[in-house]
């Protein structure tokens, strides 16, 4: 029987904001999906024990680690996830991913992809979520505190009352006419 891959936000970098269900599903699964950056992740890479070779270069993983210490004793499959628009790269490496997943989805493994924030606000995770649902295997997506809604707590102020709008723009393409929309803006992704 296929494992499940899951989605789960870690939200915006305390700790003590990661939901109990992201909790859970760490604790349940076999292996963590991390995206990874670095250009010197060319391919998905599984690793198995303390070394942790990329790791630490994912805030996500370091913050699950803080809300859960049992997380460092997962398997880690690294996904090079880089910061760039150029689609073609882009399909590509999600092609690779969630075909690696779905080896260890096919081996019964249960994976969880971390991310930052909410899975359904910029993640780069459901690009491999969308492809191993299509693919059709099992999964669900587990929310995590959007960093905008932890900001506006932490400063003690609403992001919209009464009939206002709000509105999240991807900020780094090119958002000048969408800055006249009346309400709160939150600008994401400033590169």
């Amino acid at each position: 029987m296929a494992g499940r891959f899951d989605l789960a936000g870690v939200g915006p970098g305390d700790p003590e904001l990661v939901t109990i269900k992201t909790i859970r599903v760490i604790q349940k699964c076999q292996v963590l999906v991390l995206p990874i950056g670095s250009p010197d992740l060319k391919k998905p890479e599984l690793e198995d024990g303390e070394e942790e070779t990329f790791a630490k270069e994912c805030l996500a993983y370091r913050i699950a680690c803080e809300a859960e210490p049992e997380t460092r004793k997962k398997m880690r499959l690294y996904l090079p996830m880089p910061m760039i628009k150029e689609k073609k790269i882009l399909k590509e490496l999600h092609d690779e991913g969630a075909k690696k997943a779905a080896e260890l989805l096919e081996e019964g493994k249960n994976l969880v992809f971390l991310t930052i924030g909410d899975p359904t606000v910029y993640s780069t995770g459901i690009y491999i979520y969308k492809r191993l649902k299509k693919m059709g295997y099992q999964g669900g997506i587990f929310s995590g505190v959007p960093s905008f809604c932890a900001a506006a707590a932490r400063l003690e102020i609403p992001l919209v009352e009464n009939q206002q709008e709000l509105h999240i723009l991807p900020a780094s393409y090119g958002i000048e006419e969408r800055l006249s929309l009346a309400g709160t803006k939150v600008l994401m992704k400033t590169g």
